[in-house]
């Protein structure tokens, strides 16, 4: 009688198709999700995400650069337009009192590529609590996670972030702020700047490690001793490295042995750190003074250094401005208040050349209008007073004449041509002829009997023509008794 066979039945279920099930759901997922591929080379040759570039900070050099640009722009100066109104002074408070993190949160964007901000508002009293009258302000505001968010190439900003199943895309009118360097269509995540530094910081850091540990193998010489007893002899040389000491008999022999490279490998080292260094400089800063000077320096150098460092801090707030600006417009749109604008910058200095430049034209004849000192110099509306016409207060008797012949040949001043006008256009006195001056004199004996027979022979003489004639008759009467008592002797 044949045996039955046996069906074996398996318990361990077929995992063909659901694998292939599931294989095919997470990749409709991951194409339905839209979720774009980092296009930054270095990252992806790399293999690290764009957010782990925070670790490149902890370099001491790296560091140094960026918190050089930090502080620039965290001492820029700032205003809020129009000023001097309730709503400008609450602003300028709320942003001053941010402005540490809305600059350093919103300047990441140039290290990794972009940023999120995100405003929490709450109602704050608006001068003081005993007045009673509350907006709605920022309770806290700070950069979030950038890898909890994922910029779009259409303007949209996504989160992922709790595990949810799809991506959400957020509010970025009056809750989150994106803040992105040189995004295009292409790479909506922007550039990092970090990503050009990230394969100087790897060989410069395992460089360090590896300069580390031949120090610490090849820095101290190795004892060498030749004895009859080994044992001994490695437990003294043991001892001598703590003691720098050891006492050897006539029979044994100690010699130092040093690694021949340790000298070049020093300056090989110095060289190559000496290199990175300047690369990290020239990346963040745009350069630095002793960049291929060789130890040399001029004031042009600085000059040039300071021009950079002055174009570094533009580029900066031209990023950073439409952020903020974007806060700021969601704050007085929340509020109802009139739209503000904020200026970031150091103000327009007066340049010399050219305010020279200006007198010259000014005393040329040129009218120079409010628009253009405002546009040149950077001033703003109220500035400048408007030209009136004024009353003249300087007293002028001089005719406007377009050519005078005897005040040019007499080289007369306007002032003293003015002079002369008013001596012309003057009355003429009316003297005494010589006759009537010498009856008066010999009819008066005193000076005082001298004024009184003027008087009675000009009455009705002003007190000029009077001043005038008593003072002459004086002067004759003095001169004829000269005469006489001359003639007497």
């Amino acid at each position: 009688m044949a045996k039955k066979q046996k069906t074996v039945i398996s318990n361990n279920p077929e995992a063909g198709g659901l694998y292939s099930h599931e294989a095919e759901s997470a990749l409709i997922s991951y194409l339905t999700s839209g979720k774009a591929p980092d296009l930054d080379d270095v990252l992806r040759k790399a293999g690290i995400a764009r957010h782990k570039l925070r670790v490149l900070l902890s370099d001491d050099d790296i560091y140094q650069c960026v918190e050089k640009r930090q502080d620039k722009l965290e001492a820029a100066p700032f205003r809020i337009e129009p000023a001097n109104t309730p709503e400008s002074i609450v602003i300028t408070e709320q942003i001053r009192k941010w402005w540490s993190k809305i600059t350093i949160g919103t300047q990441n964007a140039r290290w990794f590529g972009y940023s999120v901000f995100e405003v929490v508002y709450s109602k704050l009293p608006m001068f003081n609590a005993d007045a009673g009258i509350t907006y709605l302000g920022w309770e806290w505001l700070g950069e979030k996670p950038m890898q909890w968010f994922e910029p779009k190439n259409d303007g949209r900003l996504l989160y992922r972030q709790d595990s949810v199943a799809q991506p959400i895309e957020v509010d970025q009118r009056f809750k989150f702020f994106l803040t992105q360097c040189k995004a295009s269509y292409e790479q909506p995540y922007g550039e990092a700047l970090l990503s050009r530094l990230y394969w100087v910081w790897f060989f410069k850091t395992h460089a360090f490690k590896f300069w580390a540990k031949f120090v610490e193998r090849f820095g101290n010489p190795l004892l060498k001793g030749k004895s009859i007893d080994n044992k001994k002899m490695k437990e003294a040389l043991l001892n001598a490295h703590a003691s720098a000491v050891i006492a050897i008999d006539r029979q044994d022999e100690v010699e130092l042995v040093s690694a021949s490279g340790v000298q070049g490998g020093s300056s090989a080292f110095e060289a190559f750190d000496k290199t990175l260094e300047k690369r990290i400089q020239k990346v963040i800063l745009g350069g630095t003074l002793t960049s291929g000077t060789d130890g040399a320096g001029s004031r042009a150098l600085g000059e040039v250094h300071l021009e950079v460092e002055r174009n570094k801090l533009g580029a900066d707030v031209r990023m950073i401005a439409p952020t903020i600006q974007n806060i700021i417009d969601a704050l007085c749109e929340i509020n109802q208040w009139k739209s503000h604008r904020i200026i970031i910058g150091e103000e327009k200095s007066l340049e010399e050349k050219k305010a020279d430049r200006d007198v010259k034209l000014k005393n040329a004849g040129a009218n120079l209008t409010p628009q253009y000192f405002q546009r040149e110099y950077g001033l703003q509306d109220g500035d400048i007073a408007e030209p009136s016409s004024l009353t003249q207060t300087q007293f002028s008797a001089l005719s406007k004449k377009a050519f005078s012949f005897k005040s040019d040949v007499q080289e007369l001043s306007s002032e003293q041509q003015e002079v002369e006008e008013l001596t012309d256009s003057q009355h003429a006195v009316e003297l005494l002829n010589q006759k009537q001056v010498n009856d008066l004199i010999q009819s008066s004996e005193s000076p005082e009997d001298l004024a009184f027979n003027l008087m009675q022979l000009m009455p009705s003489a002003s007190q000029s023509q009077f001043t005038v004639n008593l003072e002459r008759a004086l002067y004759a009467a003095d001169v004829l008794g000269y005469v006489s008592a001359s003639g007497g002797k």
